[in-house]
């Protein structure tokens, strides 16, 4: 496993997903509603990110849209290396460096953000004993869900532009447009240009390969391993059309992500 690509993960597909979970849980909302912070993560080794909380909602900004006013006044945390930050993400005690600029972000970082966190464990980690039962809900099922899907496809990504294996199997890909949509549920599209993956919530026009699946169920049961994939597209579970080599390589990336979030 290589520690950056697992560092990447977490910023770029695991945290990230803060931005969703506030969207579509009412008690992730509710725990920043009034708040107006924005927290930026500086990893040794990865692209940055910054979630920026703005009563009740989360927006995640990544690239350009981290210049200009989006960080004035934002908490900034800095980790030196990407071992402590992915042992921080597992539930490890590591202080990062940071400017903290008032009582209201220290308690915000102490306190709301492990909220969330925890809110976020709560859909993507159930305890096992806690999970069978939790799945039964169907508001649970589909948030938790959502979350998974979203997880998996911005870390194959994330797999495909710094993991060693992974750059190779994205090198193969070319350039095109991958789009993933469940019926009635959620969507996203993989970007590859210039040698770089992409993945963003909803669909692009043209894509050179499309993958539906009937619904969220069968999403769950491939993306958790309960069932494999060509078993899956044999039943008629989901269809695929376009250009099957872009399918094939992705394939072949969301088969390394089980390596990383476990």
């Amino acid at each position: 496993m290589d520690v950056t690509t697992k560092a990447g993960i977490n910023l770029h597909a695991v945290l990230r997903n803060m931005q969703e979970l506030c969207a579509i849980d009412e008690a992730a909302s509710a725990v920043v509603k009034g708040k107006k912070i924005t927290v930026k993560f500086t990893v040794k080794g990865c692209e940055p990110m910054a979630l920026a909380f703005n009563d009740g909602k989360c927006t995640y900004l990544r690239g350009e849209a981290l210049n200009g006013e989006a960080l004035n006044g934002a908490l900034k945390l800095y980790f030196s290396s990407p071992e402590k930050f992915n042992k921080l993400v597992d539930g490890g005690n590591v202080i990062p460096m940071f400017n903290i600029g008032g009582i209201p972000k220290l308690k915000f970082v102490l306190k709301d953000f492990g909220v969330i966190s925890d809110r976020l464990s709560y859909y993507l980690q159930p305890k096992p004993e806690e999970a069978e039962e939790l799945l039964k809900n169907k508001k649970y099922f589909e948030i938790s869900t959502t979350l998974l899907a979203y997880t998996a496809f911005h870390a194959l990504a994330e797999i495909g532009n710094t993991d060693p294996v992974g750059k190779e199997v994205a090198h193969r890909i070319g350039e095109g447009k991958i789009n993933i949509e469940v019926v009635d549920g959620p969507a996203v599209a993989i970007i590859v240009k210039e040698g770089r993956l992409t993945a963003k919530i909803g669909l692009e026009p043209d894509p050179g390969a499309k993958m539906v699946f009937s619904n969220l169920e069968i999403v769950n049961r491939v993306l958790s391993g309960k069932t494999d994939a060509f078993s899956a597209m044999g039943a008629g579970l989901f269809n695929i059309s376009g250009r099957i080599h872009l399918l094939d390589e992705m394939n072949k990336l969301l088969s390394l992500v089980s390596k990383y979030l476990g």
